[in-house]
């Protein structure tokens, strides 16, 4: 399907003996360099490119949600019910607003 049919040229002599049928291997290359283009080096770096400026700001938005939900849930459970309002009230402004205004900035920024 991805292959083009090659037209391929064989000698009058390979043709009558037969030889033309059997096929040859082409060799594998050893070179890192050469395969590296289609398969990437995969390393924790790669998983969690901390040095990215998008991805830092992701992991620490995602850190402060669950921080914050988190937060929510203990002080309810101790039976600060004040506190939790007040961090569920925060929350549901901050959180929208910082949502937004990134997917505003992406959009931006295309």
């Amino acid at each position: 399907m991805f292959c083009k049919n090659k037209i391929e040229v064989i000698p009058f002599r390979e043709f009558m003996a037969g030889n033309h049928r059997t096929k040859k291997e082409t060799p594998r290359t050893n070179n890192v360099s050469v395969m590296s283009a289609f398969f990437p080096v995969i390393t924790p770096g790669s998983f969690f490119p901390i040095h990215d400026t998008g991805f830092a700001l992701f992991l620490i938005g995602s850190a402060t949600i669950a921080g914050s939900a988190l937060l929510q849930h203990m002080t309810a459970k101790a039976g600060l019910n004040a506190i939790s309002e007040v961090i569920s009230s925060v929350s549901g402004f901050i959180f929208p607003v910082i949502v937004y205004s990134a997917i505003f900035w992406f959009f931006v920024a295309l």
